[in-house]
């Protein structure tokens, strides 16, 4: 029999729930099932193939096979049969009163075929709504509840479809199903008290007949003549039959208080089971009126906002404003500073080769060793093209900023530091246009230092407006003071965040003049012809910035994507994948901010690797370092 493979669907609500409460229900699985796995789970180094120690391991191995985009096939299909026994163990386990449940599952599986994949993903559905409507009619029989049907379907590997959600949630509910089996059970444990109540009762009538007996024989004797002969052996008769009689008396008592006992014992049980079943039906009765309660509010709830909006639909138009009224604002500007650092030659830069070359050029000058630099610069450039905003933060990020302006926009640069307190950006724009001067269509740049000085509240929307209606770039710098805010996800809808302390930065750089640039279009297809392929890799992209248990923000989702298919165009080397630039700029800083739990950010790094077989980037090696997230 083939085991049925997880459809694409089920793929995606599994990856939706997450590890922890995928691992917590592997761990619902007992022992002498987790022996077993060990035959089925991935193998992790460190530990030996029969170690039970190792399954935590393994299991995390088998999600993040699971869920991993490429890969070996063999891999792939391995980690499917192991969540499918996985998921068969604990049906057998937590539904073992359910009859015929084995049968039941051998049928899904003789009905999946590896010989025609097209037809396997339909051709079980019959099946697997006739293993969840047998379920469903045995929760009437009480054999199951259906919060574990749903738990069942919910971890399964099958598309839930409507009529498997139905059935799921039209079975018999645990309280039900517990209320049933304490009423069935009663009328056993009264047969049984009365049965013993029953032989203790036969027990006194036969210790009755031997008292009858024993009285006979007394007045028997009683009455016959007194022999003259032997006083004493009279005597002692007496005496025999008066301790007869005493341990009669004795053992009668002792019958009737076990009796008693008895009786009050069953008494006890039975005022106790009549308790529970006024308690439960109580209990019962309270969900059915608090059901009740919640459907009317609800109804009346919704009432409310559909006359609200009947409302809204009425609603007048606006008072227009006094335009006599002068507006003064609360804070003066941003000071914008010409950046004029260097005279020289400028150089056009029509290619992406020619313009990575030059900051490639540049950042060596300024200390980053060049197998780190080339990589950067065309990160960096990538971001100036697909977002036209990036932040640096680090020791040198203003040095930095200020270098990759003069690169690639040469003599139309400006700059301007946040002050501490500053909240007026609604002129910035006229601001930059008007220190930028006439440019011909040239490329300008902003060189925003210490942006993070005042919440990014303040300055996102004109940053965003000042990059969307003119040919002009931004390049943030972000400082590390007492004064300053913390990094913010506003941020990461205009652009990367890129730590560059964790650069390759050389001790003793040698001096070397700076060179000067323009590019003449910040067009990703104008500046090379190379076509993207970065489309396979996007949704891991998405998934991977969805990891937060209750994060979604599309405008990062759109930003981060068109960077790293942006980044297909410019990159020259395999090594590092595109996947691991977008982790350097993008999903470390969000996964910081969103305080993602550290096992879960390394479980998706890899120490590093993210998508690569071989490459390490040490980049994020080392940022995981720093934050004390140590590599499994």
């Amino acid at each position: 029999m083939t085991q049925p493979a997880p459809t694409p669907q089920a793929l995606e609500r599994l990856r939706t729930l997450g590890d922890r409460r995928l691992l917590s229900f592997f761990n619902e699985v007992t022992t002498k099932t987790n022996r077993a796995l060990l035959n089925v789970l991935p193998s992790v180094d460190g530990f030996r193939k029969d170690s039970v120690a190792s399954l935590p391991k393994r299991k995390q191995a088998l999600l993040h096979q699971l869920f991993k985009k490429g890969g070996a096939k063999a891999s792939k299909a391995r980690a499917e049969d192991a969540y499918y026994y996985l998921w068969r163990a604990w049906a057998q386990q937590h539904l073992a009163q359910v009859e015929g449940l084995a049968t039941l599952l051998d049928g899904i599986e003789r009905a999946t075929t590896k010989e025609h994949p097209q037809v396997a993903a339909d051709q079980p559905q019959a099946e697997i709504e006739t293993l969840f409507r047998s379920l469903h009619e045995q929760s009437f029989l009480n054999h199951c509840d259906a919060e574990t049907i749903a738990r069942l379907l919910q971890f399964s590997p099958f598309e839930t479809t409507d009529t498997l959600q139905l059935l799921a949630s039209s079975a018999k509910p645990l309280v039900a199903v517990q209320k049933d089996r304490e009423l069935s059970v009663l009328p056993g444990r009264i047969q049984e008290h009365e049965d013993r109540l029953r032989g203790l009762q036969s027990e006194i009538k036969g210790l009755s007949g031997d008292v009858a007996r024993l009285a006979e024989t007394v007045a028997s004797i009683v009455s016959r003549p007194a022999p003259v002969a032997d006083d004493s052996a009279l005597a002692n008769a007496l005496e025999n039959i008066h301790d007869e009689l005493s341990a009669l008396r004795k053992g009668m008592e002792a019958h009737g208080q076990h009796a008693t006992r008895v009786s009050a014992e069953t008494d006890t049980r039975l005022k106790r089971a009549e308790h529970s079943v006024t308690d439960l039906e109580a209990l019962w009765s309270d969900l059915e009126d608090r059901t009740g309660k919640q459907a009317a509010e609800l109804h009346h709830q919704l009432a409310d906002i559909v006359q609200r909006v009947a409302q809204l639909g009425q609603a007048t138009s606006p008072v227009r404003p006094q335009a006599d009224i002068a507006v003064v604002p609360a804070t003066p500007s941003l000071r914008m500073v010409p950046l004029t650092e260097q005279t020289g030659l400028v150089k056009a830069l029509g290619t992406a080769l020619e313009a990575a070359g030059m900051l490639t050029s540049n950042y060596a000058a300024l200390g980053l060793r060049s197998s780190g630099a080339a990589t950067f610069a065309e990160e960096v450039l990538t971001a100036i093209v697909a977002c036209k905003v990036l932040f640096f933060k680090g020791s040198f990020a203003t040095e930095l900023a200020r270098v990759t302006a003069m690169t690639l926009a040469a003599k139309h640069v400006v700059r301007a530091q946040v002050p501490v307190g500053f909240v007026d950006a609604t002129t910035m724009d006229a601001d930059v246009a008007e220190a930028l001067g006439d440019r011909n269509g040239a490329v300008g740049a902003l060189v925003l230092e210490r942006v993070n000085n005042v919440p990014f509240e303040l300055l996102v929307d004109a940053t965003a407006d000042l990059v969307r209606h003119g040919n002009v770039v931004v390049l943030a710098s972000l400082a590390d003071g007492i004064t300053t805010f913390p990094e913010q996800v506003l941020c990461l809808q205009l652009g990367p965040v890129f730590d560059t302390d964790v650069l390759d930065w050389s001790l003793f750089p040698k001096k070397a003049a700076l060179a000067r640039g323009s590019l003449t279009s910040l067009d990703a297809s104008a500046l090379s012809t190379k076509p993207t392929n970065g489309d396979a890799q996007s949704e891991e992209l998405v998934r991977m910035l969805r990891i937060g248990p209750s994060f979604r923000n599309p405008h990062i989702e759109r930003t981060a994507v068109a960077f790293m298919n942006a980044l297909e165009r410019f990159r020259t080397a395999d090594a590092p994948s595109s996947l691991q630039s977008a982790a350097y700029g993008w999903l470390w800083p969000l996964w910081k901010m969103t305080c993602l739990a550290p096992e879960d950010i390394e479980e998706q790094l890899d120490g590093g690797r993210v998508d690569s077989e071989n490459y390490v980037d040490t980049r994020l090696q080392l940022l995981m370092g720093l934050a004390g997230i140590k590599a499994k």
